[in-house]
């Protein structure tokens, strides 16, 4: 239970009922939760305040912080080895520094005749076994003598492992008052306040805890620094252990602060750096820059915590180079060097492979303005065949024959188009401010032969590729060019932070179909935020993770919104290579040939005997063929058959990729005809619930009216009035029985028996499944059956359902969208031909397509939707409308053809279907 306001005074409150004699307005202050001090006075360190003559003592108690808990606050902080080299790396970048050296080197440069009682533990810890070599001296441990060579050997290999981990920097170095000042500072603000550096580089660190990633690493540590052109070097000396012990606080714990006149030079020499330092930057362009290390910062942990062996060196290697984006920098770069792995150590090389598919560079400015750039390398352009740039998808930007020359195209756009968000989702995205991206895609198999007929695709190292990702793939954010854990860490949960898996197995579609997800194990990316332009986005105290999560939700739905652009880019252009392909090879053509050929082969494989006649009566040098032709020589017949073969093998092949094109599409129709099927099985259950549906508000209205008292009721108002109640319950009821109706119609077994159609009868059903929809939105639906009085055609009702439900369904969610108050129209009008077509025209007054499309036939491509989900901004709708019309219209050998221009409003499309002549007209006809 909480304490009242007296029993937490620190002098108590008197027990009478009256105020304390000192309730002057310092302690009204406190109520309002404001003590003015300047009220008290200050005698001798004891403060007092006086009222009438009374005086209560007080005392000012500062706040002391234990040593223990500002050690537990910044070892919470930093919660790995790994994260805390990061931390002392990222100290390193904040100084200006050009490169930062990590360096495991041995405690001793030979074996020491003495070591400490905490060397010895040490030791104990990586070699049990060393006990015996070592005997007590007071309170040293002296090393005893080896006989053996073995036991030298041993006790060699032990030392070695017992290392001190140097943090080298040549930046610009620290005084003794700056160490004092801010060093030693726990929390400090320094860099919250002067967010850039000296050199003017966004600096990393904020909290001020950095300094304890020292503790987390060694019981010791050891400064050296000196500032560019002097001839002295500050000494910083601590031990950590000092901060353990019962009743310690933070002040009591000391540091060693001096400034030795001596070179930074001389300390490497003394301690043996100068042999493993680099001296030369990494190559780049040719060269590599010379290093100086005349100024910087050199950090000796000793008495490390952790046991690293070679492995675990080489480790965080790896999470160094994650820690730098991929090929970004070239003004920072991080040497690691191990004496133990020698020929492993070096500088980080964390470029990518030359040879990645696409790239895309993303950038978002502070305006919401976007500009993207897709860099297409996954297509050899010298092999692209000639038809695909007669395609009329093809002639226009960013699709031409000069956009894949020059080999990267660059456009602009904005975050409301490409999120289709408003509002206040706009909003939130535009809060997030300005950040880049950086996006790779890699194959990670070689195209097959038959691919690379329809796919003139490049050919690649996999192995490099693999390698590569397994280290560097994942989508990386990076705040002000240093990593923010864990997002894209490989081998975590957060790997795929994006969920970009999860979208692959929603929308499993192949490359060369819109709606093609990319998944998450061929990417590498890169995200670039900065803690001054990405205020929302700051990294928790531990460095693992962003703190808002709402503001994290919004920057990741962009982020998606932006790989969403280049999985459009290569979805699209391999859909039109394929196109182009089956305009050049035609399929059937190719397998009615191959038949042909199989046929004639089989038949002479089924009647040997009169094939060996054949052979055994030759005139000149030729035989006759099975048509009783003159047959080539042998020699040419061979060819012949080789050619044969030849044949028969492409044909085959196109019947495989005709085969692998239905085996797609039937996996989608399997999942609409499943549920389709589902709705067939409930169907006299929904008959049943339409039947009560259908009269329960009746009945509720007729209890009610029987047992009410009628006085009462004509005294409720509106809302409250039961009938009133009712009659908004019967309208939603018709509303669902009016759906049940329709759904039921579409699954009902006559339309699925092809028969011959009567349009105007079925526009006229048409209308009838609509109306009462149609006019809940105020849209009006002009089928004019009457012009149709004739018109007939051998169809599917349902197929004919798939046309007009599709587009009549279209244009109500355009009509439902934010516009500008117009008489909603949907105009249906038929008309027949003399060549024997129906030519079907159907309009509305609605938006019209969307600009968001290449060229506006686009509407037709398998999974292209301009329908966006307002959370997520994936597409909305299926996709498969349009094309699901096109693709009936054609199997009934008809044709479709837009009538209204993209962007402009209004739409319009023109239908031709055959026109079913009975066999009477057939037969005088023909």
């Amino acid at each position: 239970m909480r304490m009242p306001l007296a029993s937490r005074w620190p002098c108590g409150f008197p027990a009478h009922n009256h105020a304390p004699i000192f309730a002057t307005a310092a302690t009204q202050g406190l109520a309002r939760g404001v003590i003015d001090f300047s009220l008290f006075r200050q005698d001798n360190g004891i403060t007092t305040a006086s009222d009438r003559g009374a005086i209560k003592v007080m005392a000012k108690v500062p706040f002391s912080v234990s040593a223990r808990a500002a050690r537990l606050i910044g070892r919470e902080n930093v919660g790995t080895p790994q994260g805390a080299v990061t931390e002392l790396v990222k100290n390193a970048y904040d100084a200006d520094s050009a490169v930062c050296a990590v360096l495991f080197l041995p405690r001793w440069s030979e074996l020491p005749a003495k070591i400490t009682q905490r060397e010895h533990e040490a030791l104990q810890r990586l070699a049990p076994a060393i006990d015996k070599f070592f005997v007590a001296d007071g309170d040293m441990w002296a090393r005893a003598s080896c006989d053996f060579v073995e036991d030298q050997d041993a006790l060699a290999a032990a030392f070695a492992q017992f290392l001190d981990l140097w943090i080298v920097d040549n930046g610009h170095g620290m005084s003794a008052e700056t160490i004092r000042d801010r060093w030693m500072v726990i929390g400090t603000d320094t860099k919250e306040i002067n967010d850039r550096s000296a050199g003017g580089r966004v600096v990393t660190g904020a909290k001020g805890i950095g300094r304890f990633a020292l503790d987390r690493l060694g019981q010791e540590c050891e400064l050296f620094s000196a500032l560019p052109g002097s001839p002295e070097t500050t000494h910083w000396l601590v031990d950590w252990t000092e901060f353990e012990g019962a009743g310690k606080v933070i002040s009591d714990v000391q540091a060693i602060l001096e400034t030795e006149t001596r070179h930074l030079s001389d300390v490497y020499t003394e301690f043996a750096l100068d042999s493993v330092l680099p001296q030369v930057g990494p190559t780049r362009e040719g060269e590599g820059k010379p290093l100086d290390f005349a100024n910087g910062t050199a950090i000796r942990i000793g008495l490390l915590h952790d046991v690293w062996d070679a492995r675990d060196s080489l480790r965080l290697k790896e999470t160094l180079e994650a820690l730098l984006p991929p090929h970004d920098r070239g003004d920072f770069d991080i040497f690691v060097y191990d004496h133990r792995a020698p020929t492993e150590s070096g500088f980080i090389d964390n470029f990518p492979p030359d040879h990645f598919d696409y790239r895309m560079v993303a950038e978002v400015s502070d305006t919401g303005e976007v500009t993207i750039t897709l860099d297409r390398r996954e297509i050899d352009v010298q092999r692209i065949r000639p038809r695909v740039f007669e395609l009329d998808t093809m002639k226009k930007a960013p699709f031409r024959k000069e956009d894949f020359n020059t080999g990267s195209v660059t456009y602009t756009t904005d975050l409301a188009r490409l999120t289709g968000a408003k509002g206040e989702t706009l909003a939130d995205f535009e809060a997030i401010g300005p950040f880049s991206f950086t996006l790779y895609f890699f194959k990670l198999t070689n195209p097959t032969s038959d691919n690379l007929l329809r796919y003139p695709q490049k050919n690649f190292d996999v192995g490099k590729r693999r390698r590569w990702l397994k280290s560097s793939g994942g989508i990386r954010l990076y705040r002000d060019n240093f990593r923010v854990r864990p997002y894209g860490e490989p081998g975590s949960t957060t790997y795929d932070w994006l969920l970009l898996g999860d979208r692959v197995a929603r929308n499993p579609a192949p490359a060369s179909r819109i709606g093609w997800r990319v998944p998450p194990t061929q990417v590498a990316g890169t995200l670039h935020i900065s803690k001054v332009g990405n205020p929302h986005l700051m990294d928790q105290s531990s460095r693992e993770g962003v703190m808002n999560e709402r503001a994290l939700d919004a920057f990741r739905r962009i982020v998606i919104a932006l790989i969403r652009e280049f999985e459009n880019d290569r979805a699209y252009v391999l859909g039109q290579f394929s196109a182009a392909f089956d305009l050049d090879h035609k399929e059937e053509k190719e397998a009615e040939e191959g038949r042909r050929i199989a046929e004639e082969l089989l038949g002479k494989a089924e009647n040997p005997d009169a094939a060996e006649d054949n052979e055994a009566s030759p005139t000149d040098g030729s035989q006759s063929d099975l048509f009783g032709q003159q047959t080539p020589p042998a020699g040419e017949a061979q060819r012949d058959n080789e050619l044969a073969l030849r044949q028969v093998s492409q044909a085959y092949s196109s019947e495989v990729r005709k085969n692998e094109s239905l085996r797609d599409d039937i996996q989608v129709m399997r999942g609409m005809a499943t549920l389709g099927t589902v709705l067939v099985s409930f169907t006299h259950e929904l008959k049943q619930i339409k039947a009560n549906i259908d009269s329960r508000s009746q009945r509720l209205s007729d209890a009610i009216e029987n047992v009410a008292d009628k006085e009462r009721l004509a005294a409720l108002t509106p809302a409250h009035n039961p009938f009133r109640m009712l009659e908004r319950l019967r309208r939603q009821d018709e509303k669902v029985s009016r759906w049940v109706t329709f759904a039921l119609s579409a699954v009902s077994p006559a339309k699925r028996r092809r028969r011959v159609v009567d349009l105007a009868e079925y526009l006229s059903g048409v209308e009838s499944y609509w109306e009462e929809f149609l006019q809940s939105k105020s849209i009006s639906l002009d089928a004019d059956p009457s012009a149709s009085t004739g018109a007939m055609v051998l169809a599917h009702e349902i197929d004919l359902d798939s046309i007009f439900y599709n587009l009549i369904n279209n244009s109500v969610e355009a009509f439902v969208k934010p516009s500008a108050p117009i008489e909603r129209r949907i105009k249906i009008d038929i008309s027949e031909e003399d060549d024997g077509w129906i030519n079907i025209r159907y309009a509305d007054n609605g938006p019209g397509i969307p600009d968001e499309f290449n060229i506006a036939e686009d509407i037709f491509q398998f999974g292209a939707s301009s329908k966006k989900e307002a959370v997520s901004g994936d597409a909305a709708g299926t996709g498969l409308g349009m094309w699901l019309l096109k693709t009936v219209v054609e199997e009934y050998r008809g044709s479709v053809a837009l009538q209204s221009a993209m962007g402009e409003p209004g739409f319009s499309i023109g239908i031709r279907l055959p026109l079913h002549q009975p066999a009477s007209a057939e037969a005088t006809n023909g």
